[in-house]
């Protein structure tokens, strides 16, 4: 839209567009065979608008706000026996009897300990 003003001066009023006008528009460019510059002198437009709104539709519709993770899955075999009370830890010749009351956190401690060390 154009406007005048007084002394024969005029201005362009923006003109706010959706995503899709913008997406009818690029491809009205790329059909048009004429340059980005040229044709947004032919349809009044802003270039530098025109790059900037190309460019944030396209990251858009190209990016997630989520990132993809691969979770490795880990088999874990389980089972319960009789032992009085306690739990019962076996690798190779070695074994651990832990009270069943014992801390997790302790337990998980020892392991990690274990798991550094070359003792196998």
């Amino acid at each position: 839209m154009v406007f005048s003003l007084q002394r024969g001066m005029t201005v362009q009023q923006h003109q706010r567009r959706e995503v899709q006008d913008w997406l009818n528009l690029f491809e009205q460019q790329k059909q048009s065979g004429l340059t980005a510059v040229e044709f947004c002198r032919q349809q009044q437009i802003n270039v530098q608008t025109y790059y900037t709104r190309r460019r944030d539709i396209r990251l858009q519709r190209t990016s997630s706000k989520f990132v993809q993770v691969k979770r490795a899955v880990t088999k874990v075999e389980s089972y319960t026996e009789a032992t009085g009370g306690d739990l019962l830890l076996q690798l190779g010749n070695a074994q651990l009897s832990v009270p069943t009351n014992m801390s997790p956190h302790w337990v998980a401690i020892v392991m990690k300990a274990l798991a550094n060390e070359d003792v196998c």
